[in-house]
């Protein structure tokens, strides 16, 4: 029982002496500071009249947790060398205002934008300290003849001087002396954990702030894993890595989710529990780090261009992000044609049983043992993978929820199929921001509910805002245009102006044609589309035993860009002016010269750097023969041009379909001899490096050169 914290006592200047000094520190994971002045100001008060505030609970340890770096404009100074540290597991909030009166400080706290001054707390001199119910210190707003706190803190002889020619009698002096007497000479009760190991010192902090702020896993694991040295700070560096999900239209991805795939990657037993990520070993996670990182990012990736799932918003569940990952850590690579048909089925079945709904750490312990099984080319079996949805009457019986798993589940589906606008026939584009909530823009319902519900019958008005009905359009269509208008009247006005309206329709798996749209018969439309929905849903719950069929192109671009890949949408058609751009040509060239001053490679033209199928057709409209043969001939011209007609032996052309857009892949060899890019007289030379296309000074394409050619 020797290891009892006691209870001690530190004065006014005890405390701020040791904040200064980097002894005394705030944890991260305590909340933000958000007292404001008057609450500031009652502390101080009772502290003037001697009341008691509380305890500080500090723990103090030779351990390096991450804390609070500045208050205000101070910056705290580091823990001095082989000094332990006292982090303050209770009174943040008292210690911090305290600090700031001390200092004046001025702070701006988190997501205000107004500045608090706390010189603004004063000491009313027109008060005593024998009228209790009165507050002493105060706000400024509130007292006429005052002091600032910060100066009666701060109080000594040169200012008593000052404060006399500032015209302040000798009793108000003397009574400022007194009060900060009163302060300095306060004793603040504190109690000192000594026991050196954080999880004692977070089940501490847990227990005494059970009715304020528990500590998340991860903020547990932030803590306990933060490195000064390595400069590791969890907390910072999965917000930055957020901050480019966002720019991916991936946004609030839990941290569970990274938590879960380094558990699962560094725990002998390979489970996520609680208990097993907080055993974690702090050298492991930061040497896996990256890696894990690095396999989110891929399987964000392939969600968006495999599973064709735009935004995080649709997607069912983020821990649906874990078994993919899990791949890409132990295969070192990109799922291939098996593998990928086999998680795809994990990824349905999980999502429309709703697998993730509770006790996701087991079920994940579980279901990495069949992704195991897919790694090693083996189809799982599924028998506690209970589907909610068995028929096309099930579909129909689901009412639409944007936090449903299963509605989620269909809009991935619907997703898929890249909608077309109904008047424009151009790409859906979806936004994270406009499908939070059922009423959100990028939602419509086909069949309008404000029709159904003035023209429906009985037996058709439920159904109103069953997921059947559900279609992603662009932001600006949906009210504006539709409204309450009958499918039959919209589509009526939208195919004066789009051509390709039935192609548009086909998109969201609907027929221009079905009797059901033309006659406005809302049952019947339910019932084809539930059948053509259900079918969907089959296919990627029953995939076919037959081996898949490789397509080394497809996979070469699923793979991604890299050394040996490049993508282009276009060769000489500006996407982003509408018009011609040779610069475009220019690039192309400078591609096919740095594969071969490298080891060759692939370039496919008709392919975005997200691994959309763009086609050929845009750059065909700019060609005096639009068609392929004017694209091969133009292209050998270009090539010409800028690399000579000395390499063309080098490279060669085959036209291979990708996601039903024809696309070109010019396949390059390695050349014997430097190749040049010349350019009006200037010659330059290109390599690949780390995945791009890199101009060499002439020291280094000597360097790069030497013993190649």
């Amino acid at each position: 029982m020797n290891n009892q914290p006691k209870p001690d006592s530190k004065t006014y200047d005890d405390l701020i002496s040791d904040v200064k000094k980097g002894i005394i520190k705030v944890p991260k994971f305590q909340r933000d500071f958000v007292w404001d002045l008057k609450a500031t100001a009652k502390l101080l008060d009772s502290i003037l009249k001697g009341y008691p505030i509380g305890t500080f609970i500090l723990w103090e340890t030779d351990q390096r947790i991450n804390d609070i770096k500045n208050i205000g404009s101070f910056d705290l100074p580091a823990t001095p060398v082989g000094r332990n540290v006292q982090y303050v597991l209770d009174g943040q909030q008292r210690i911090t205002s305290l600090f700031a009166a001390y200092l004046g400080a001025e702070i701006r706290k988190h997501s205000e934008k107004k500045v608090t001054d706390y010189k603004d707390i004063v000491v009313n001199l027109e008060e005593n300290l024998e009228e209790k119910e009165k507050d002493i210190v105060t706000v400024k707003d509130e007292a006429e003849v005052f002091i600032p706190l910060h100066d009666v803190l701060n109080f000594d002889y040169q200012m008593g001087n000052e404060l006399e020619q500032r015209g302040f009698e000798k009793s108000q002096i003397n009574q400022i002396s007194a009060y900060s007497s009163a302060f300095k000479t306060y004793a603040f009760s504190t109690v000192t954990l000594r026991q050196n190991d954080i999880e004692s010192a977070i089940e501490v902090f847990t227990r005494i702030n059970t009715g304020g702020k528990v500590l998340t896993l991860f903020e547990i694991m932030s803590a306990k894993t933060y490195d000064e040295a390595a400069k590791f700070d969890m907390q910072f560096r999965w917000e930055k890595f957020q901050r480019k999900l966002n720019d991916s239209k991936y946004e609030n991805i839990s941290p569970s989710v990274l938590l879960q795939i380094l558990s699962l990657v560094i725990s002998e037993s390979r489970e996520c529990k609680r208990k097993t990520i907080l055993g974690l070993d702090k050298a492991d996670i930061l040497e896996k780090w990256d890696d894990v990182i690095s396999a989110i990012e891929k399987t964000i990736d392939h969600f968006r261009t495999v599973l064709r799932i735009p935004v995080s918003q649709i997607l069912p569940y983020d821990t649906l992000i874990v078994p993919f990952a899990y791949v890409f850590l132990k295969t070192g690579k990109s799922p291939n044609g098996q593998q990928r048909k086999y998680l795809e089925e994990l990824f349905w079945r999980s999502s429309l049983s709703l697998r993730y709904s509770s006790a996701t750490e087991s079920k994940l312990a579980a279901d990495i043992k069949k992704v195991d099984l897919i790694i090693a080319g083996q189809r799982p079996s599924y028998p506690d993978f209970k589907l909610f949805i068995n028929s096309a009457q099930d579909l129909r019986e689901t009412d639409f929820s944007t936090g449903n798993a299963i509605c989620k589940s269909i809009l991935c589906m619907l997703a898929y199929h890249e909608p077309k606008d109904f008047d424009t026939n151009g790409k859906v584009l979806l936004d994270n921001s406009y499908l939070k909530i059922a009423s959100s823009k990028n939602y419509h319902h086909f069949f309008p509910r404000a029709f159904i519900n003035k023209h429906g019958s009985d037996a058709e008005t439920p159904y109103a805002n069953s997921i059947v009905n559900i279609t992603l359009v662009s932001a600006q269509l949906n009210k504006k245009r539709i409204g309450a208008k009958a499918p039959s009247v919209y589509l009526a006005d939208f195919a004066d102006e789009n051509s390709e309206l039935k192609h548009a329709l086909s998109s969201h798996l609907i027929e221009m044609d079905d009797a059901s749209v033309v006659q406005d018969d809302f049952t019947a439309f339910l019932k084809h589309r539930s059948e053509v929905l259900y079918t969907e849903i089959l296919k990627r719950v029953e995939p076919s035993e037959a081996p898949a069929q490789i397509d080394p192109v497809h996979e070469m671009i699923l793979e991604g860009e890299g050394q040996l890949v490049e993508f282009k949408s276009t060769l000489r058609y500006d996407m982003h002016r509408s018009a011609v751009n040779k610069k475009l040509e220019h690039v192309v060239a400078k591609t096919v010269a740095a594969f071969m001053n490298s080891d060759g490679g692939s370039l496919f033209i008709g392919v975005d750097d997200h691994r959309n199928a763009i086609g050929l057709e845009l750059d065909y409209g700019t060609l005096s023969k639009t068609d392929r043969d004017g694209f091969q001939l133009h292209l050998a011209n270009i090539l010409d041009k800028y690399l000579g007609q000395d390499v063309m032996k080098l490279w060669k052309l085959d036209w291979p379909s990708y996601d039903d857009k024809q696309i070109c892949h010019v396949q390059v060899t390695r050349a014997n001899k430097p190749v040049y890019v010349t350019s009006e007289g200037k010659e330059e030379f290109f390599v690949r490096k780390e995945g791009s296309s890199q101009p060499l000074s002439r020291a280094g394409e000597f360097e790069w050169n030497r013993g190649r050619f």
